[in-house]
């Protein structure tokens, strides 16, 4: 009878951290899609991008094939492979594939009783673009931390990220970049989300020789939208992206995209 019970104890005791962990793994914690500003979430998703800017240089369109898997329950890779269409003043159009990305992303904090998120990684930007057609060519190394809570109906999200470019070939000084934002949604309806985000990038470094360089300027731009979610597991966005400083990019820049959680 003691050995019974004694083998009953060592199997609840062995059993329980897996019982703990499966818990832990069916509480999810989900956010609405923003559009500019990165999620902290562990995503299971094939989606599609696409973006359409105009500036004092040009019309430019990016189309973009992402997948995102998660290789650990903390950690997830994310492949995009990106087609870019530019449409300058000056000079011919162009079109063909830009630069790879390769992101990781681990969760560093999970708090169901709250709804909270925080997670950080790190991008890497493979120079696949031709830099003479003025597709990218670009290799970059970005780390990020992004967090983010839902209060009530709300959700809110934010994110800090610092660029560095690598190459190698680039004149003068490399250029760096500083972003932050921050986006809020109202889930208060079933299939719609309207959201609206706040970004800025401050180039702290490079562009020197550049007339019109954004080098120690903040560039601040608003971003409204909204999610629609058609079927289950299925979200798309849609918004614009507009400048609220004369230091800019582009005039406006139209973001949209598609999701499939599976």
């Amino acid at each position: 009878m003691v050995r019974r019970w004694a083998v009953m104890v060592v199997a609840l005791v062995a059993l329980s951290p897996l019982a703990v962990r499966a818990a832990d793994e069916e509480a999810s914690i989900e956010f609405f899609y923003p559009l500019v500003t990165r999620r902290p979430v562990i995503e299971r998703e094939l989606e599609l991008r696409f973006s359409h800017d105009k500036g004092r240089d040009g019309r430019r369109n990016e189309a973009v094939a992402a997948v995102e898997l998660p290789i650990l329950p903390r950690w997830q890779v994310e492949l995009e492979v990106p087609a870019v269409f530019t449409d300058p003043r000056e000079g011919p159009s162009a079109g063909g594939p830009g630069d790879i990305e390769l992101q990781n992303k681990f969760l560093l904090l999970k708090s169901v009783e709250h709804k909270a998120l925080v997670a950080a990684g790190f991008d890497f930007k493979f120079p696949s673009g031709s830099e003479r057609r003025g597709l990218g060519g670009e290799a970059a190394v970005e780390p990020f931390l992004a967090a983010g809570i839902a209060l009530g109906d709300f959700d809110l999200l934010a994110e800090l990220a610092y660029e560095w470019n690598l190459n190698a070939h680039v004149e003068g000084e490399r250029e760096q970049a500083l972003g932050a934002g921050g986006a809020i949604g109202y889930r208060a309806f079933r299939r719609f989300t309207p959201l609206v985000e706040v970004t800025t990038l401050s180039q702290t470094r490079g562009g020197e020789s550049d007339a019109r360089s954004l080098r120690g300027k903040t560039q601040v731009y608003v971003v409204p939208g909204f999610n629609v979610r058609p079927l289950p597991g299925t979200t798309a966005r849609l918004g614009v992206q507009l400048p609220l400083t004369d230091a800019r990019k582009s005039d406006y820049t139209l973001h949209g995209g598609l999701v499939w959680e599976f």
